[in-house]
């Protein structure tokens, strides 16, 4: 309610500011037009260079001038310009015979030349001493007029009224002031506190707002804004706190007699709620205790259909999920075991180990001992990288030079039967790969690619990076293999015999899911290429 109060509040006090800035507006306008009429500019000609013989010549012409500005603004109640040479004025109204200069707007006018509006006062200029609000302005001519003054009096009550609709101002609880406290209006029951120093501190402190004001014995919400065209003049609205909050008053007790009578009905059925509400919470909280103690075998039942039943069952459903994910990790690890096995079954292939070992008592037999020792380097950095710390994955780096110790040897064993080349970007050697992925691959360009070729083998490894996939291609010229066997050589069992390309591939799914990819395709060239794709990583997984 008392935000409400204060929106409300500032809408109607920022309506009414519009609607007393478009008043003074039209009595600005009103008045201004007497300056641009050529009687005026005549009269001022003559008073400018001291022609007194026109002034009634002059005199005689304004009325025209000051008839129009009446009819066009109703609120104004009479018009005087005083001048060295005299005072020209409508001359229905009789003046009252004192000098401006011996008034209080003539004061006002001096020690603030920029406050153009004087609040209610008794016209002292025109005989009869109304209540009047006063508008002065030195107009401003061509050429230099000497206590030129123009003097425009506005009936105070069709302002008021205007600013109201016709209703009393002090009825609604609005103050039209100005910036040192006076009343521009003559308010019959205007609040002590509103003259307060501290009240026009917070009123002067901006051009518009609200505040909540301490009066003593109540506080009052108030709402201000200045007006656009009497700077001065600052409109305000209050509304008492006390009064405003009155209808919560009250229903203040009928809302505690509901509040105590709401309180003695949830004690006398709060024994039963809680029974009723707390044992099927109690009844799943021992079914989740038991899966917690591993009891997979335990279930909540219930006969109801409510929340608790429901999530009953939801329960029910995860630990079933929860089993069924146990028996997949098992089998998972068991197919992880069995893929690792048959790598390192193939790291160390028995026929593969023969050749190299032959190989290498040849080679001491011919005393070629520099191509024993490289040999024996080789195969120890074979190992010792296939074994990788009994870690399974490794550096694509490691990976590499893995492969090319393992060409080495087959070079050694088959000399001049392939050349090879690797190709990779610097930046990629860091990244992460599984271990023993490129051997098997190389392997069987060599003893099945180059079986029966007359020329020489070319081995050439590519690895890029694109669109967050490591792509590593494996490419030989060898004889190759029939486009109907390539699907079917990835898929052959792993108990088939040697080392299938379907190791792989177990191996791939295991560690990196459905987005690693190897493929095989014979190429225009009529190259084998082998291509596996596998997500980036950016770091080894520890």
């Amino acid at each position: 309610m008392e935000n409400n109060a204060v929106n409300l509040n500032r809408n109607v006090l920022h309506q009414s500011v519009k609607v007393l800035d478009q008043k003074l507006k039209q009595i600005i306008v009103a008045s201004s037009t007497i300056m641009l009429n050529e009687s005026y500019k005549e009269t001022m000609r003559d008073i400018q260079a001291g022609n007194t013989s026109q002034y009634y010549v002059n005199f005689s012409l304004l009325q025209t001038s000051f008839s129009q500005t009446e009819l066009i603004e109703q609120s104004i109640d009479s018009i005087l310009i005083s001048t060295p040479s005299g005072d020209f004025y409508p001359s229905r109204l009789r003046r009252s015979g004192i000098p401006i200069q011996e008034t209080l707007l003539y004061q006002r006018i001096k020690d603030d030349p920029e406050s153009g509006w004087v609040e209610t006062h008794h016209d002292k200029l025109f005989a009869g001493d109304k209540p009047v609000i006063s508008f002065i302005m030195q107009p401003m001519m061509e050429f230099y007029i000497p206590d030129l003054f123009l003097v425009v009096n506005v009936k105070g009550d069709l302002l008021k009224e205007s600013l109201k609709g016709g209703a009393p101002l002090d009825a609604g609880r609005l103050l039209l002031m100005d910036t040192s406290g006076r009343s521009v209006f003559e308010e019959r029951q205007r609040p002590d506190w509103t003259s307060s120093d501290a009240f026009m501190d917070l009123m002067l402190s901006e051009e518009r707002g609200s505040f909540e004001y301490e009066t003593g014995d109540d506080r009052v919400l108030v709402s201000f804004e200045r007006s656009t065209f009497a700077k001065d003049w600052i409109l305000i609205s209050y509304l008492s706190k006390t009064e405003l909050l009155q209808p919560v008053q009250n229903i203040q007790w009928l809302v505690l007699m509901v509040m105590f009578i709401c309180i003695g009905i949830a004690l006398l059925l709060a024994r039963y709620l809680s029974g009723l509400l707390l044992a099927p919470l109690l009844k799943l909280q021992k079914a989740m205790v038991r899966v917690e103690q591993e009891d997979l075998s335990a279930r909540f039942e219930s006969p109801f259909q409510d929340e608790i039943g429901y999530a009953g069952r939801r329960f029910n459903q995860m630990v079933e999920r929860i089993e069924d994910l146990i028996g997949e990790v098992k089998d998972n690890e068991e197919e992880k075991r069995r893929a690792e096995i048959k790598a390192l079954q193939a790291q160390i292939d028995p026929h593969f180990l023969y050749n190299t070992l032959n190989t290498i008592f040849w080679k001491c037999e011919m005393d070629e001992y520099e191509d024993v020792k490289e040999m024996v380097i080789s195969l120890s950095s074979l190992f010792r990288l296939g074994l990788n710390g009994g870690q399974e994955m490794t550096t694509l780096g490691k990976e590499l030079e893995h492969v090319t110790q393992y060409l080495r040897l087959q070079q050694q064993c088959y000399e001049g039967l392939f050349q090879y080349s690797v190709t990779v970007p610097p930046e990629l050697l860091d990244m992460p790969i599984l271990k023993i992925l490129l051997q098997p691959l190389v392997e069987n360009s060599i003893l099945h690619g180059f079986r029966d070729i007359r020329k020489q083998g070319l081995i050439h490894i590519e690895v890029s990076e694109q669109d967050g996939f490591l792509i590593i291609l494996v490419k030989d010229n060898g004889t190759g293999i029939d486009e109907d066997k390539l699907e079917d050589n990835i898929n052959r069992s792993p108990e088939s015999g040697g080392y299938a390309l379907r190791n792989i591939m177990s191996r791939l799914e295991l560690y990196y899911g459905s987005e690693a990819i190897l493929s095989l395709h014979r190429t225009v060239n009529e190259e084998t290429e082998a291509r596996i794709l596998i997500p980036v990583e950016r770091r080894i997984p520890s």
